[in-house]
């Protein structure tokens, strides 16, 4: 217990540092030196790379812990066949980067983006197999260092390009920079720290691998799909163009920036321990599988109404410099978004439980369905209500995949073991809500938010959540 404790609070750490640091490169710096419209197209830029670059994951990080995780003293054998497909994948994802950017007709300048983010991509996926051993054997502390070391370099870096008056495609090779940073250390750390590389093809081990990635290999393309066709949308359907990605863009900035604890959580921390219990221990299920929902539902309820009460007034004190009609665009993307981030909380836990228990068909269609409703969504509210009509497709389709996911959980995998958290959260939310909506116009912001977390925090100690819920069973 001490262990996920530990895990999670390090990766979750290292990660709000690096994405607090790149948050504000992004809604700092950024909009006050770059226009809406070059800015829109970074964030095109980062949608279809991202996008594409899911083709090289094939799936293959979730089976690569699982497998690692249940034959630790292979871990160099799993690594290196791991590595030698990705290789190949990777090639072929880079060159569709290119294609894509130049096919789908995007100026020169987002072209040559794509080109220097293509490749940082690329090296960051490579690195993830890397963070895959520090997963399997549980030691998340060198995740962390390598996530600080790489988002770190992106802001001292980044930050004094943007200063000295340099263009965002500068920033892109800042970017490529720092991803060879995070690809070099954690290769090091693997060396010494763990094994040593060794590449020795095994076709049982790229069979076990492939045969347990292919299946997820389609619900993750869905997945990056749903996260990232919104913003390709956006950029060809939005009567406002790619300035609307910056106003959508700088909103799912702000909310992404915090949806790391139910990454750090579940996928980093309990994903090891959701494997081996299903495997080994079923009986244990239902408690660890309570214990992750417990705490992504009191962390991520209160979230999302924090978030969506204070939208208008974050978004002015973070973008000083735009006009009020922009702020309101943008608190209006962010208003909905919040919802959805509270929902990813949920939602990750859904994901995370599917792949722990291998459940790769019912992974595949859930997600399959979700990114097509997504699309659906997003080509009939796009046209017509621009950026918010992306923000209010993610709400409904996390929503849905919340409600069917959990569904097949409960009756497939396990249920919970008990409910009253869910009260807690919700009520104690609420009267959080209620009192930001009170105060909001009379306190800064900047006072009211940690007001909030004091008073939510402060609840849950008095319904007794730190003292006597950090057990499994």
């Amino acid at each position: 217990m001490n262990r996920i404790f530990k895990n999670t609070s390090t990766l979750f750490s290292a990660h709000l540092i690096g994405r607090l640091g790149a948050l504000a490169i992004t809604i700092w710096l950024m909009p006050r030196y770059f226009t809406e419209h070059a800015l829109g197209g970074y964030f095109v830029a980062i949608a279809l790379t991202n996008l594409i670059a899911s083709l090289t994951e094939l799936g293959l990080q979730n089976p690569l812990v699982r497998e690692m995780t249940l034959h630790l003293p292979q871990t160099r054998l799993y690594l290196g066949n791991a590595l030698l497909i990705r290789s190949v994948l990777s090639l072929g994802a880079y060159t569709l980067m290119i294609i894509s950017g130049v096919c789908l007709g995007y100026a020169p300048m987002i072209v040559e983006m794509i080109v220097f983010l293509g490749l940082a991509e690329i090296a960051n996926s490579i690195a993830q197999l890397y963070r895959c051993v520090f997963r399997a054997h549980e030691e998340m502390k060198y995740e962390a260092l390598t996530v600080v070391a790489e988002r770190g370099a992106f802001v001292l870096l980044g930050g004094i390009a943007i200063l000295l008056g340099y263009g965002l495609v500068t920033v892109c090779q800042v970017m490529l920079t720092a991803s060879c940073i995070n690809l070099i250390l954690s290769i090091g750390i693997t060396r010494y720290r763990f094994t040593a590389l060794r590449f020795q093809p095994s076709r049982g081990i790229v069979r076990v691998l492939m045969e347990q990635a292919l299946p997820f290999a389609i619900g993750n393309l869905f997945n990056l799909l749903y996260f990232r066709v919104d913003a390709i949308l956006l950029s060809k359907l939005s009567p406002d163009g790619v300035d609307a990605n910056t106003w959508y863009g700088l909103a799912y900035a702000i909310v992404n920036a915090f949806t790391i604890l139910p990454g750090a959580f579940m996928m980093g921390a309990m994903f090891p321990v959701l494997s081996r219990v299903y495997e080994k221990e079923q009986d244990r299920l239902p408690g660890v599988y309570t214990f992750g929902v417990r705490w992504m539902v009191l962390s991520g309820v209160p979230f999302a109404i924090g978030l969506s009460t204070l939208s208008h007034e974050i978004t002015a004190a973070l973008f000083p410099t735009y006009t009020p009609d922009t702020v309101a665009k943008v608190a209006t993307a962010l208003q909905w978004l919040s919802a959805s981030g509270g929902l990813i909380f949920f939602t990750t836990v859904v994901l995370t439980v599917l792949r722990a228990a291998d459940k790769r068909r019912a992974f595949s269609m859930l997600m399959g369905t979700t990114a097509l409703l997504n699309i659906g969504l997003n080509v009939i509210l796009i046209p017509r209500f621009s950026h918010v009509g992306a923000a209010v497709a993610m709400v409904i389709s996390e929503a849905y995949l919340l409600i069917v996911g959990f569904g097949y959980i409960s009756k497939r995998i396990a249920k919970l073991t008990e409910r009253g958290f869910i009260v807690k959260a919700v009520g104690l939310s609420a009267l959080m809500g209620i009192g930001l909506v009170l105060l909001k116009g009379h306190l800064s912001v900047w006072v009211l938010i940690p007001l909030a977390v004091l008073f939510y925090g402060a609840g849950l100690a008095v319904f007794g959540e730190f003292r006597a819920r950090f057990a499994f069973d």
